[in-house]
């Protein structure tokens, strides 16, 4: 079972998803994102110790590099039409505010 976390632009078509159990912490994504999105953060319940998260999502300007970037598969930058045609596991799928 993943743990996603979704997060969705107010102001935007932009959602970000991002599996916590592919990210290894590596700070690629955080590095290419030039409007800085991302950050990354402590996660002592992954044995990597750091996880990517979206710091501000207003600011994406869905360029797609860190998805692009993402050794991982980690992260999925999305317009809302598009993650209706995805695929997630439902029971791990939970917002940024839970």
């Amino acid at each position: 079972m993943s743990d996603i976390v979704r997060y969705e632009a107010k102001e935007k078509d932009i959602v970000i998803i991002i599996d916590r159990d592919l990210c290894k912490g590596c700070d690629i994504c955080v590095e290419v994102c030039k409007p800085t999105a991302l950050e990354l953060v402590d996660a002592p319940d992954k044995w990597e110790g750091s996880v990517v998260l979206v710091k501000d999502i207003e600011l994406c300007n869905f360029c797609r590099l860190c998805e692009v970037q993402c050794p991982d598969f980690a992260i999925r930058v999305l317009r809302k039409a598009e993650e209706k045609e995805m695929t997630l596991p439902r029971e791990s799928k939970k917002t940024a505010t839970e």
